[in-house]
C-alpha cells in the first residue's frame, strides 16, 4: 500500500468514523427493502478494498449502497449489540471460524447469518476456506481477501551479511549466527501484548502440526487429542524459545511499532509480521517496498513441508435483511475475477477466491506459489473453539517467554481454554 494510498485510508476512517458516531441507523429502517438500499457495517480496511467497487455496483444494479466502517475492535463490540438490537445492517463483517463472538461459525450456529451455500463463488473456495465460512457444511461467510503471516527482511543487511532468505530451519539458525556477528539484531521482535508473539506459534505449528495433519483439528474438537500429549506441538514452542536468543533483547516490553522501525532502518534483519503490515514497514524506509524481501517461516530442515498460514477476512449476510436478493448480486459482483484483483490490489492481500492469478502484488510475490501449489493453513486460532484459547495463548506465550513457566505448563492452560468449547 503506498503512502498516498494510506493517506486514502485515513481521510476514509475518519471519515466513517464520523459516521459511526451519528449512530448506526441503516438496517432498522423499514422501508429498506423497498427504497433498494443495501446497508453494509464493514472494518476500515475492507471499506477502502470496496471503495472503488460499491458505487460501480449501485450503477449497474440500481440500488443505493449505505455503508459505515469502524475499526475492526470495535466494530465487533457494535455488531453484537446490533443483532441483539435488531439493528444490524444486510451485509457485515465477520472473524472466521469461532475466533470471536462474532465470528462465522458463532453467528451462523446461533442463525444470525443468511446461507450463501448456493452461490456460484463458493465452488472457487478451498477446502480450509470453506471450513472456515461454514457452519454444518452450510457456507456463511464470503472472502474478501486474505493476509498471510511472513517474514520480512531487510535486503540490504541480509545482503551486507551475506545472506540469503532460508528455506530450511538449519538454514534459518544459520542465517541468524551470520547476521549476529554482522552486529546486527538478526530477529526484530516486539511482544508487548503478546500480538506478535502469536504469529511465531501460528506460523511454525503450520508446518509443523497442520501441515502434517489436517484433520488434527477435528481429532482435538473430539477429545482424542490435545496440546499437551502431542508431540508436535511441544516442538513447536520449542522451536520458538529455541529462536529467543536471536530475538530483540526483552521483546516483552518492545512494542510491534519499535520493531518495525528497528527493520526498516537496518538496526535489525527481520520481523514475522501479517502481511498487512508490510506497508508501515515499507514507509520506514527511504527506498520504500524496494528494500525489503518477504518469506515463508521454515519450521524442518524440507523445504516442501514448509505451509504458509493465511487468514481470510470475511463479510456475511444478515438472515433478517430484507434485501436478500441485492445482497446476493453484490457478493455475485464482488466474486468476478476484476472486482477480487481490484480489491486485493488495493489493499495488498492475497486473493480468497480461486478466479484470479495475475493480480500485481509485487511485495508478496515469494509466497504466491504457497497458495497457488496449496500449500497453506489457516492461523491455528481461527480453528480453535473459542477465543478464550487465543487470549491465554497471548497471556501465557510472554509468561514463558520470560521464563516464568514452561512449556507443559502453557499446554496444560491452552487445553483448559480450548475444552471450554464453543460457547
Amino acid at each position: 500500500m503506498s503512502p498516498s494510498t494510506k493517506r486514502t485510508l485515513a481521510v476514509a476512517l475518519a471519515t466513517v468514523l464520523t459516521a459511526a458516531g451519528c449512530g448506526f441507523v441503516n438496517s432498522d429502517d423499514e422501508d429498506a427493502g423497498a427504497s433498494g438500499k443495501v446497508s453494509a457495517f464493514v472494518s476500515t480496511e475492507q471499506q477502502l478494498g470496496l471503495s472503488s467497487l460499491h458505487p460501480k455496483f449501485e450503477q449497474s444494479a440500481g440500488v443505493t449502497f449505505d455503508l459505515t466502517a469502524a475499526p475492526t475492535a470495535d466494530l465487533n463490540e457494535q455488531l453484537r449489540v446490533q443483532l441483539t438490537s435488531g439493528t444490524a445492517a444486510d451485509i457485515f463483517r465477520v472473524s472466521p471460524g469461532l475466533s470471536s463472538p462474532v465470528a462465522v461459525g458463532v453467528l451462523g450456529g446461533q442463525g444470525e447469518l443468511a446461507d450463501l451455500s448456493t452461490a456460484d463463488w463458493t465452488k472457487s473456495m478451498s477446502a480450509d476456506m470453506r471450513g472456515l465460512a461454514s457452519v454444518d457444511d452450510k457456507v456463511y461467510g464470503f472472502p474478501v481477501g486474505q493476509n498471510a503471516i511472513v517474514m520480512a527482511y531487510n535486503k540490504k543487511v541480509f545482503a551486507e551479511a551475506g545472506v540469503e532468505p532460508p528455506r530450511t530451519w538449519s538454514e534459518l539458525l544459520t542465517a541468524c549466527d551470520r547476521l549476529r556477528a554482522a552486529g546486527v539484531v538478526p530477529i526484530s521482535a516486539g511482544f508487548t501484548g503478546g500480538v506478535y508473539l502469536q504469529f511465531w506459534v501460528y506460523a511454525l505449528a503450520a508446518s509443523l502440526v497442520y501441515g502434517p495433519e489436517a484433520d488434527l483439528n477435528d481429532r482435538m474438537l473430539a477429545g482424542e487429542v490435545d496440546f499437551a500429549d502431542h508431540a508436535a506441538w511441544t516442538t513447536t514452542f520449542e522451536k520458538f524459545l529455541a529462536l529467543r536468543e536471536y530475538m530483540t533483547p526483552q521483546a516483552n516490553g518492545v512494542s510491534s511499532d519499535q520493531s518495525t522501525a528497528d527493520v526498516a532502518q537496518g538496526r535489525a534483519a527481520m520481523q514475522l509480521m501479517v502481511s498487512s503490515g508490510l506497508p508501515a514497514l515499507f514507509d520506514g524506509s527511504e527506498g520504500g517496498a524496494a528494500d525489503f524481501g518477504v518469506f515463508a517461516l521454515p519450521a524442518t530442515d524440507d523445504a516442501t513441508e514448509t505451509r504458509l498460514p493465511v487468514a481470510p477476512d470475511f463479510l456475511a449476510v444478515n438472515k433478517n435483511t430484507n434485501n436478500l436478493d441485492q445482497v446476493n448480486e453484490f457478493l455475485d459482483f464482488l466474486a468476478e475475477p476484476a472486482n477480487v484483483k481490484s480489491y486485493v490490489e488495493t489493499l495488498g492481500m492475497l486473493p480468497a477466491l480461486d478466479v484470479v492469478d495475475d493480480a500485481k502484488l509485487d511485495s508478496l510475490e515469494p509466497v504466491l506459489s504457497y497458495v497457488k501449489d496449496k500449500r497453506t493453513t489457516p492461523f491455528a486460532n481461527y480453528l480453535w473453539p473459542n477465543g478464550d484459547t487465543q487470549q491465554r495463548l497471548l497471556q501465557s506465550g510472554q509468561q514463558l517467554l520470560a521464563d516464568e513457566i514452561g512449556i507443559p505448563d502453557l499446554l496444560g492452560q491452552l487445553d483448559a481454554e480450548f475444552d471450554k468449547g464453543t460457547p
